[in-house]
């Protein structure tokens, strides 16, 4: 299964998303949060491991207790060339899984935004939650993808430079491109 196929469903995108955030989490505190039975669970994590998109690490404390992380080998080509009925069907399921994906995580960052919200006090203002989408031409797209590689070196050099390492994350940053035909 693809990562597109496996994210088209929206348990299993909210599944991906909370392993992404908590770097290593159980089964259990996966169901503690998503509310869905152990069963269920158990099926979905079984087809993120055995796509490689997800590690497992077995700790025996009396019982064995299993701890899912994204897995950092996995990589998948997701852009599919072509102008057949197959390669224009994959693609469209693509941008499917990727709409479904962003209302997975727009629903995850509202919901912890309301509730960190919740924590100020009534006369502090909150930061705002926010979604863009651009719609470029090749030309717009080939500089678009020039100046994120810029920047993504000059990033990457700045955190190592801070010396920043982190094992959880507290914030999600994304941006790209997405062919539409």
């Amino acid at each position: 299964m693809t990562l597109p196929e496996l994210l088209s469903d929206p348990v299993r995108a909210r599944i991906y998303l909370e392993v992404l955030l908590r770097g290593e989490v159980t089964a259990q505190e996966l169901m503690d949060t998503i509310k869905i039975s152990r069963s269920t669970m158990s099926h979905h994590l079984s087809k993120f491991v055995e796509a490689h998109v997800f590690s497992v690490r077995v700790q025996e404390t009396g019982r064995s207790v299993k701890y899912y992380s994204h897995n950092p080998d996995f990589n998948e080509e997701v852009i599919i060339e072509g102008t057949d009925d197959g390669a224009l069907r994959k693609r469209l399921m693509f941008l499917e899984s990727a709409s479904a994906h962003l209302q997975i995580i727009s629903t995850l960052l509202l919901e912890r935004a309301k509730s960190a919200l919740e924590k100020q006090t009534r006369s502090k203002k909150g930061s705002k939650v926010s979604f863009t989408f651009t719609f470029l031409s090749k030309t717009e797209a080939d500089v678009w993808n020039e100046e994120y590689a810029v920047f993504q070196t000059r990033f990457e050099e700045r955190c190592k430079d801070l010396g920043e390492s982190t094992d959880r994350f507290s914030h999600i940053g994304f941006g790209g491109i997405v062919p539409t035909k």
